[in-house]
């Protein structure tokens, strides 16, 4: 996989113009990365009040108690 990021010139502002060369294998790991990136900002902008959500609560199990049979 190749991705190269060539600066090509700093602005005043701190920003810079920048050049991206990749093959084909770092397409396709740029693209997923990004769309992760952006279904994780829809599901964090979706999520308005994350405090008010519910938490799952797991009760204990209790096991059934053990029969005795006596034998006559």
């Amino acid at each position: 996989m190749g991705i190269t990021v060539q600066i090509i010139k700093e602005n005043k502002d701190g920003s810079a113009n920048a050049q991206v060369r990749f093959d084909k294998e770092g397409l396709e790991t740029l693209v997923q990365w990004g769309l992760v990136a952006m279904l994780t900002k829809a599901v964090d902008a979706y999520r308005v009040r994350p405090e008010e959500d519910e938490e799952v609560v797991v009760a204990p199990v209790k096991k059934p108690k053990k029969k005795v049979v006596k034998s006559k």
